[in-house]
Formats: C-alpha cells, structure tokens, sequence
C-alpha cells in the first residue's frame, strides 16, 4: 500500500509523466509484492524556478526534466528490494525517455498503524496488509 508523490516540471510533456507514474507503479509491482491494483499516486507540477534541484550532486548530471519521486510504504521491504525497486524505477523511465541522472528516488517507511484507509480507521483494525506482502510488527 504504498503512496508515490511524483514531482515533475510543468514543461513534461503530460505523455512522460504518465509514463514515468507506470515505471514507479510497475517497479513497485515487480520488486516490493504491490498488488497491481494498489495504485496511489499524487503528481505535483512545478514551474522550472519552484524545482531547486542541484544538477552535478552526487556526481550525476541532470537536464531540466529532472523529477523527484517520494515513495511512502509499510516497512518489511529488504535491502534488496529497495535496491531493485530503484533500478527498475529508473529502467522503465529511461526506456520512456528520461535521462538515468533525472530520477531521484526517496523512500520511507512506517507502520500499518500510521495509515488509515478510509472510516477513520487505523489500517489494521480495518483492514490487514495483503499476504505476499512482509510487514515487520
């Protein structure tokens, strides 16, 4: 039940973000157990001098179509899974069209009981996380 905040320039063609919102999506699906159907995704637009993103740090370089993608998810994930999720992110985005340096990936983590997914109800006591999906209690 992960929640992706994507924040683009507002220049992107709408064609690319969609495509960069399937390659976190289809990332997610592929590496962290996501049921396919778990889609929850913001994207925010921005105007090129509201996205203050260094362009060399570290040691990358990033074009004007540099995005930020913030994923907040249960904790349970592995190292490696976190690490493949990045790398299938940034595959998919660069088969779309993006450049491998303009996708930053951020990732957080907290507990079933920091979400409610609706009814005003703490995730576990309304509903449970799916089966192929460990959650460290």
């Amino acid at each position: 039940m992960p929640l992706a905040r994507i924040s683009v320039p507002a220049q992107l063609p709408i064609e690319r973000v969609h495509a960069l919102a399937d390659a976190v999506h289809e990332g997610l699906v592929e590496t962290c157990g996501v049921p396919s159907n778990d889609r929850f995704q913001l994207v925010c637009r921005y105007a090129p001098d509201l996205m203050l993103i260094d362009p060399t740090f570290p040691n990358v370089t990033r074009t004007a179509e540099a995005s930020i993608v913030e994923i907040l998810f249960l904790q349970g994930r592995t190292i490696d899974q976190k690490k493949r999720l990045f790398r299938s992110i940034a595959e998919r985005a660069v088969s779309a069209g993006f450049c491998g340096d303009d996708i930053m990936i951020a990732l957080s983590e907290n507990a079933a009981v920091d979400w409610s997914l609706g009814h005003g109800l703490a995730f576990g006591d309304h509903h449970e996380p799916p089966a192929t999906m460990s959650v460290i209690p």
